[in-house]
């Protein structure tokens, strides 16, 4: 991920040209602000398999991110639950952490983690090939943010933390911000 943020950065820097075409697709871009109810927030759809982010352990990522299954940031919550007996969110992020090091990032939410500090998440409307593992209620992915969602959600799940509703910057598309992002 860092090597790609590089890159872009990079290419964007060296050619004014890109970069002016960038700044106009962020003017360009349609944006609206959500508060999400708890149960639109357990419904965000989380990230997908991707062997460019996910670089350790294969076996969990398939276990709490199976293809073809429901990937919602709820039933994510459940599998990692399911896989690991604490009711203690710290102790569950640092063994994640030990298997895969996308896991890092949750770990130190974790460990200080304030829900006053949360911030917003971005979100966008399913892609055309999202769709059909998820039910239609399934409106929103998850496209920044992943990380204070699922310490947040684990947080609930546990009992250690209460609901407090959740802000979402929703965009049709992200990839003036993610130029690898899958636009819908």
């Amino acid at each position: 991920m860092k090597a790609l943020l590089l890159e872009d950065a990079n290419a964007l820097h060296a050619d004014p040209s890109a970069y002016q075409r960038n700044r106009e697709k962020i003017d360009a871009a349609e944006y609206k602000q959500y508060t999400l109810t708890e149960s639109a927030f357990y419904d965000l759809a989380f990230m997908e398999t991707n062997p460019g982010v996910w670089a350790g352990d294969p076996t969990l990522i398939e276990k709490l991110t199976p293809p073809g299954e429901l990937r919602t940031l709820g039933a994510v919550v459940d599998r990692i639950i399911a896989c690991y007996d604490s009711e203690n969110p710290l102790e569950i992020f640092k063994s994640l952490s030990d298997a895969d090091p996308w896991f890092e990032g949750c770990f130190l939410i974790a460990a200080r983690f304030d829900v006053r500090l949360f911030g917003e998440l971005l979100i966008r409307p399913l892609s055309t090939y999202e769709r059909p593992v998820h039910p239609p209620r399934i409106k929103f992915y998850l496209e920044d943010g992943n990380h204070r969602a699922l310490v947040y959600a684990v947080y609930l799940r546990l009992g250690v933390a209460t609901y407090q509703p959740v802000r979402a910057l929703w965009s049709s598309d992200w990839t003036h911000i993610y130029p690898w992002g899958q636009a819908p």
